[in-house]
């Protein structure tokens, strides 16, 4: 089978669920909706180090927020609590139908590649303890060139991995959308942020999980196609 062409997938929200780290900050007394806030500002502040130059990794700025989330919401806690709240993203669970998505995908001549804001190596190992390695060529990390998606240069590395079409299949808006610029094909997941923006390039295609962003892609002509 001749291969059709390359599909990024983000990794945190998208391929593994974060109920973990949810249900540990719940169970020190914070409210559901403390892992959006905490996660949001993460993002942000990642966001914020990458465009001033001074890039630092995920885990790092997950360490250096949970404290200020924690305190916003009025949860003391001690800081051997907090660890074993970071902890908990080192066991992320895949999230339902991924590994029959990945397989489909696969199956029909894609090849797949983790595009990660994360760290490649803990990346690798969630995507092994999961049983979902074997189908992933490559891990690509923004700890390799030091900037975070969804700065044209992540969307680059991807590019470069690909002659043919490449995708970006991603929960976050603003990492669809940074694709799109880039030139990628996307398919927006509906499972976290529940509706897409507006004033963003509008994806591909949108699905409410993997197995239906798989099920549209497979079914998908490109327009060079038609």
């Amino acid at each position: 089978m001749s291969l059709k062409g390359t599909i990024t997938f983000d990794i945190l929200a998208t391929c593994f669920s974060l109920n973990k780290p949810r249900q540990a900050l719940v169970a020190l007394g914070a409210p559901a909706h403390t892992l959006e806030l905490w996660f949001a500002q993460t993002l942000r502040d990642a966001f914020a180090l990458s465009h001033a130059g001074h890039y630092q990794p995920l885990r790092q700025i997950l360490a250096a927020e949970l404290p200020r989330s924690l305190a916003v919401i009025g949860v003391e806690t001690t800081e051997q609590q907090r660890s074993q709240v970071l902890d908990t993203f080192t066991q992320l669970e895949l999230q339902t139908g991924a590994l029959i998505a990945f397989n489909q995908l696969q199956s029909d001549g894609w090849r797949l590649i983790a595009l990660t804001n994360g760290g490649e190596e803990s990346t690798r190992k969630l995507l092994q303890q999961s049983n979902a390695l074997p189908f992933f060529d490559r891990i690509l990390s923004c700890d390799a060139i030091e900037k975070t998606k969804p700065h044209p240069d992540v969307y680059a590395l991807a590019k470069r991995e690909s002659r043919d079409e490449v995708w970006l299949v991603a929960a976050h808006a603003w990492d669809v959308m940074g694709a799109a610029m880039a030139g990628l094909q996307t398919a927006f997941i509906t499972s976290s942020e529940k509706a897409y923006l507006g004033i963003y390039p509008q994806p591909t295609i949108i699905g409410v999980d993997l197995g239906d962003a798989a099920n549209q892609i497979v079914e998908w002509v490109s327009p060079q196609q038609q």
